[in-house]
């Protein structure tokens, strides 16, 4: 079944109001998703690989993280099933989502992953692609998403909110394998999940911040987050710029929060 966007011919100004209200009224409430996405990480770094005298801790492995997203993603959909067995369960079959809503299948959620450095999210290259008979496509790609980056093992966002088909760009590049998304689906489309997990960011992957700029912070005993919030002395003006530019992600490093 082809799902029908909640933001068809509405201008972008109301796009941010409608995802909050179907944030607001969707059965996966944002405190328990922080909290199942929460546990999720803490038990995927406990895998090991193997069995007895040979057995490896997945977190003593150099692991791509392609395979790390997969395996954050079904453990992800085995947590809330294993909470509420009457109202979520894994995807049995490439037509489903990762995420079932027993319930209602139509709120049912796409989870994608993304390893990289920042917080962009990307699909492979048939995300930015129409099929000449939609009917054909063995998933549909409109709908309810939870999206979570990580660097290395370090979670730095949780994001819940909607992305439509069409909001996916396939790379230029004919040899490009990803897709991407507009900016604008970032600010109105994905409501990002406030916690003091994000505390642990690496200041790498603040905006503003490259290789120079991050060693300036490291000369002063900051390498993450959590460092600059709970840092006591006068910044340089340079640095003091780029807690400003950020401003916004400081805010959201906290549980107190409502969600």
């Amino acid at each position: 079944m082809i799902t029908a966007s909640p933001y068809s011919g509405k201008p972008e100004s109301e796009w941010l109001g409608i995802t909050q209200q179907l944030v607001a009224n969707h059965p996966l409430k944002p405190y328990l998703l922080r909290d199942v996405v929460l546990k999720t990480w803490s038990t995927l770094w406990q895998t090991t690989v193997g069995a007895g005298g040979i057995s490896i801790r997945l977190m003593d492995l150099n692991v791509p993280a392609t395979i790390v997203g997969y395996f954050f993603e079904v453990l992800l959909a085995r947590e809330l099933e294993y909470r509420e067995p009457a109202r979520w369960r894994g995807s049995r079959s490439k037509e489903e989502k990762d995420l079932v809503y027993i319930p209602e299948p139509s709120l049912s959620i796409e989870i994608k992953t993304s390893g990289q450095a920042g917080f962009k999210i990307y699909g492979n290259r048939s995300y930015g692609q129409k099929s000449e008979n939609e009917l054909l496509v063995k998933k549909e790609k409109t709908g309810f998403y939870i999206t979570v980056n990580f660097f290395g093992q370090i979670l730095t966002l949780i994001r819940f909110g909607w992305i439509d088909a069409g909001d996916w760009d396939p790379q230029k590049a004919p040899t490009g394998q990803m897709a991407g998304l507009r900016d604008a689906v970032y600010k109105y489309k994905l409501v990002s999940i406030p916690g003091s997990y994000r505390r642990q960011t690496l200041v790498s992957l603040l905006r503003g911040v490259g290789p120079a700029m991050s060693d300036r912070f490291a000369q002063i005993g900051i390498h993450t987050i959590g460092d600059i919030l709970s840092f006591e002395g006068e910044l340089p003006d340079p640095l003091k710029r780029i807690v400003k530019t950020n401003q916004q992600l400081l805010e959201q490093c906290t549980d107190a929060l409502p969600l």
